[in-house]
């Protein structure tokens, strides 16, 4: 955290000791639960097994969420979540563009969204899923009488009841999970994300591929995440374009290509569609389908190709065998994948020879992605003809 860090506690602390828990969780149930994730896609979906955790252990607390606008979608259709609650915190996210410390005051101590929070006579517990200063304050704000926060991390956790330790050797949603055992949750879900979709969005992504003709076979569908939130990490689109040439080249039309993204995503998408040619089979959808359309996407996709962003977690959710390429500056998979990952099928590709610091050249080949997505099919390929046996048994 730093020495500027521990100076920001001092004062925290002093505020903590004015708003005392008045209610203990370990004893007595509850009325309700604010918990705080006003952060990127990827935080708010490596969260959703908290919601899961929190209902199991207390099943007629009424569980809030605390988010940015931007992160509704991920929590639409939830059964663990009673309510969504817009927090645009000007802190740790990429939405909101100004988060200087004045911002920040004045979003905790001004906004109106927190001023609705403080017409609610408090909450009874609060969860800072992050851990920080700014998010213990507005958990005191809001008039939070248990707190949970995390220490070594963005501070925080001197204000509040409880608290985990921060270590970048346990994996984001696991830490999570953490914070609802210090309430005296035992049972816990697996820590994936979890995203919950609707028949009819369903049908829509199912329009969205490209349905084969009736000769042939069903091609393998490839979705493809052409962007991250950061451009130091978003694999260079000459790069991806080579590569899904190589694909469509080996597979043929038996190979589908969508690719996806925001709308600040569109130039690049097109530019990859453009460059591929027309012997590729691929279309590009940024910018055309909303965040749940991406999702129900993932869903259906036979292998996703995607950077280190929102796509790897809403593929996590989905079991799909995915392949996120590393590099830029984060071309370390141990860190990445002990912290960001998941287990089979979900895999990542990592430069040879990693330069610490280093952008331009640090990443994968084009061979080293080809031959982790041919993988990935192949296993989805033996996932798929294992079921059919088994149901024919």
């Amino acid at each position: 955290m730093g020495w500027k860090g521990a100076l920001l506690e001092i004062p925290v602390w002093a505020a903590g000791q004015f708003h005392r828990p008045r209610i203990d969780p370990l004893r007595e149930t509850p009325r309700d639960i604010l918990v705080l994730r006003p952060n990127d896609f990827g935080d708010l979906l490596t969260t959703t097994p908290l919601f899961q955790a929190l209902r199991w252990r207390f099943p007629s607390t009424r569980i809030v969420a605390g988010v940015g606008r931007w992160g509704r979608p991920i929590l639409e259709n939830n059964p663990y979540v009673d309510e969504i609650v817009e927090l645009d915190a000007p802190w740790n996210n990429k939405v909101v563009r100004n988060q200087s410390p004045l911002d920040v005051a004045q979003f905790i101590w001004r906004s109106g969204q927190v001023a609705a929070l403080r017409r609610r006579n408090g909450f009874d517990v609060g969860i800072d899923v992050l851990g920080s200063h700014v998010g213990a304050l507005l958990m005191m704000r809001a008039k939070v009488r248990y707190r949970v926060g995390v220490r070594g991390y963005r501070g925080g956790w001197s204000a509040c009841r409880s608290h985990i330790v921060f270590t970048p050797e346990i994996h984001v949603a696991r830490a999570a999970l953490a914070q609802a055992e210090l309430l005296g949750a035992s049972r816990l879900p697996e820590p994936r994300p979890q995203l919950y979709l609707t028949d009819t969005e369903r049908a829509q992504a199912a329009a969205l591929w490209r349905t084969a003709g009736s000769s042939q076979p069903e091609p393998l569908r490839l979705l493809v995440g052409c962007a991250a939130g950061l451009v130091e990490k978003s694999w260079p689109a000459q790069a991806l374009i080579a590569a899904l040439e190589a694909l469509s080249h080996a597979l043929g039309h038996a190979l589908d290509i969508v690719v996806v993204g925001g709308a600040a995503d569109e130039a690049k998408a097109a530019e990859i569609v453009a460059a591929c040619g027309s012997g590729v089979t691929i279309r590009s959808l940024a910018g055309r389908v909303s965040l749940r359309g991406t999702f129900a996407l993932a869903e259906q996709a036979d292998v996703v190709l995607t950077n280190p962003s929102m796509l790897l977690h809403a593929a996590a959710a989905f079991r799909r065998p995915t392949v996120a390429v590393l590099g830029g500056t984060f071309a370390d998979a141990k860190a990445h994948d002990t912290v960001w990952g998941y287990a089979p099928p979900y895999s990542s590709v990592a430069p040879l020879k990693s330069a610490t610091g280093a952008a331009a050249g640090n990443w994968p080949t084009v061979e080293q992605v080809v031959q982790a997505v041919l993988r990935a099919m192949q296993l989805r390929g033996e996932t798929q003809r294992t079921l059919s046996t088994e149901a024919r048994g």
